[in-house]
């Protein structure tokens, strides 16, 4: 992208949109009502990871992949929404844009979900992730 000072620009606006709007209602309360029954799994307030995935991360021709944000040890209802919306607004960081500019994606055809897990504890076990892609035989 040949202007870096119009493209921060419009990133941040991009980014203050999502996380000045509040989610849906249903939204809202389908993460509240999973995280619920994390914590009456886990424990009041369990920490959990709060995983972004693009559509696009991994594809044959280009890779996403580390472009959105992962927040770690997320405590709470308030904290874990705004970490959602976070991981939302990520799509619009400036290196993202830029990507998706440089590599002709359209902005709006690349979709996130976001994946919540009970946070491993790493001093008393292993955790990684792993990702394969299988060739057609």
């Amino acid at each position: 992208m040949e202007n870096g000072d119009n493209l921060r620009q419009r990133g941040k606006q991009a980014r203050l949109l999502i996380l000045k709007t509040p989610f849906p209602p249903a939204l809202e309360e389908a993460i509240a009502t999973a995280y619920q029954e994390l914590c009456q799994e886990y424990g009041a307030d369990t920490d959990v990871a709060v995983r972004s995935s693009a559509t696009a991360e991994d594809l044959p021709d280009a890779s996403f992949a580390g472009q959105q944000e992962t927040y770690l040890n997320v405590n709470g209802l308030k904290a874990l929404l705004e970490a959602c919306a976070k991981c939302l607004a990520s799509l619009f960081t400036n290196r993202a844009i830029s990507y998706r500019q440089n590599n002709g994606f359209d902005h709006f055809d690349v979709a996130l979900s976001i994946g919540v897990q009970k946070m491993v504890r790493s001093d008393l076990a292993t955790s990684g992730v792993m990702f394969s892609l299988a060739k057609p035989l």
